[in-house]
């Protein structure tokens, strides 16, 4: 009976160490892909050319050395599958993984600087692997991908009048679609096409999440009305006088549009917090 209990203990031990040893294994495929899977996801839906992915990134040299952080950007990489431009390719890597997989892809440095003509930088050996930790947030197919951003793009504007009943009760809606809350009165002229103005500005999302501030660097100064800034600037400022401080709450297809433009999503309404330093 000890005899057995003991076997049978020693199979289990075995047996648990060989699924850990399958779990985090590194795995290479024949298009020249090798990753290692941190933590599986659905398992269901595996990107495919074509699909649309997005994904929280970051890129490290084999000293550790961080070249790029979607985490710290708050922008994950919204990009097409295609096939790689070499064998090992991040992109080819891709098409192994699923809608929540966490996983390292390892990288050649020389064919992946080689391909961009860039000498090897700092901290890169030759002959080294540079490692792409990848966390799939989502696979799409292309026409899924359009249809949500169609129903984004329909939506938006009751989107934005719930979260202005919310947030900014006592808002003034404009004719443009803009919500305006004037924070502090300006005095003198209505600002004008043509005059320069200097602006002290806070940009966030509807989740609250700061993209862009002037705020403990310098105030942005342009000309208004030469297409300097976004459509909804141009109008928000051109409400405002010289000291005034409004929050206004632009709609996209005033501000970024369909295109959306680095931490900013297509069809997203923005919240700029402004105040008008001086006019010239």
């Amino acid at each position: 009976m000890t005899k057995f209990l003991k076997t049978s203990l020693g199979l289990v031990a075995a047996t648990s160490l060989l699924f850990s040893c399958n779990e985090f294994k590194v795995t290479q495929e024949t298009d020249g892909s090798k990753f290692q899977i941190h933590e599986k996801g659905d398992g269901k839906t595996t990107a495919k050319e074509g699909d649309i992915v997005t994904f929280d990134l970051v890129i490290k040299a084999p000293n550790d050395t961080v070249f790029t952080d979607t985490y710290k950007r708050k922008e994950p990489i919204v990009m097409p599958v295609q096939k790689g431009a070499f064998k090992g390719s991040f992109d080819n890597a891709l098409t192994h993984l699923s809608a929540g997989d966490s996983a390292t892809v390892y990288v050649s440095a020389d064919s992946l600087f080689m391909r961009v003509q860039q000498p090897l930088p700092p901290g890169v050996t030759k002959g080294s692997d540079m490692k792409f930790i990848v966390k799939i947030k989502s696979i799409q197919t292309m026409a899924e991908f359009q249809k949500a951003q169609e129903e984004k793009k329909n939506n938006e504007a009751k989107v934005m009048e719930n979260y202005a009943q919310k947030n900014f009760p006592n808002a003034t809606k404009t004719q443009y679609g803009m919500y305006r809350v004037v924070l502090k009165e300006g005095s003198g002229a209505t600002i004008t096409a043509g005059k320069s103005v200097k602006v002290d500005y806070t940009g966030k999302l509807i989740n609250g999440t700061t993209f862009d501030s002037s705020v403990g660097r310098e105030p942005i100064e342009f000309s208004v009305g030469q297409g300097a800034v976004i459509p909804g600037w141009e109008q928000a400022l051109m409400m405002m006088k010289k000291g005034e401080k409004s929050i206004f709450f632009i709609p996209s297809n005033l501000a970024y549009g369909e295109q959306g433009s680095g931490p900013i999503p297509p069809f997203s309404p923005l919240i700029f917090e402004m105040e008008v330093i001086d006019v010239k």
